[in-house]
């Protein structure tokens, strides 16, 4: 055999040599980049175990008793939002009291020009020596704002000026209040004045009158 059929042999061999070893490159190219993708989508699989496990975690560590009570005072509030309470209404026993006091809380509310009848009426408390409240239910809650609107109109009648009315509060509403109210002394105490109670969304709230 020449010496030019041995070079050429050996140029070939040398391409295949090569050829392979490009070849092995690719495929340990490819499997780095696969190896770099796996990894890249196991660590977004790791954070978003670690976000789940995170929530998971505030939701397992919330105080039940809270999302229970918050549960609670909504159902609370909803059984309530028919109800006014009148005060001072004075408590009779010629007549059942349930009728007469349905009767007086007729009277009542046409005198301040309103057309609601009421769904029922009750006493709340033991009996005293002084009339005790006068739970009444209506039959929206839009008749009760619609009371609270107008119910500065009884200063004005000669039979029920002295009869005043307030929604029916939970526990806390109540509480909240209070607390509103000893703000507003405070304020006033410290020099401000033209402040006044009024409810926005049905919430009591200090504002001021320019």
């Amino acid at each position: 055999m020449s010496t030019s059929t041995n070079e050429t042999l050996d140029i070939k061999e040398s391409l295949t040599q090569i050829l392979d070893t490009v070849n092995e490159l690719k495929s340990t190219q490819n499997k780095i980049i696969t190896s770099i993708n796996s990894c890249r989508e196991s660590n977004k699989t790791q954070e978003k175990k670690a976000k789940i496990e995170q929530i998971e975690g505030k939701i397992t560590t919330f105080p039940g008793a809270n999302v229970e009570s918050v549960y609670s005072e909504l159902m609370d509030r909803q059984s309530r939002a028919r109800n006014i309470i009148f005060f001072n209404i004075q408590e009779f026993n010629s007549l059942p009291d349930q009728l007469t006091d349905t009767l007086t809380v007729d009277e009542i509310l046409k005198s301040i020009d309103l057309k609601i009848n009421p769904v029922s009426v009750r006493r709340l408390g033991k009996q005293s020596n002084k009339p005790r409240p006068l739970l009444t239910t209506l039959p929206n809650s839009s008749d009760v704002f619609e009371v609270l609107r107008v119910k500065r109109k009884l200063l004005s009648t000669a039979n029920f000026k002295d009869i005043r009315i307030a929604t029916d509060r939970t526990t806390q509403q109540r509480q909240f209040f209070t607390k509103i109210v000893s703000q507003l002394k405070q304020r006033n105490d410290n020099g401000e004045d033209n402040l006044f109670i009024r409810y926005i969304n049905n919430v009591p709230t200090i504002s001021k009158n320019l």
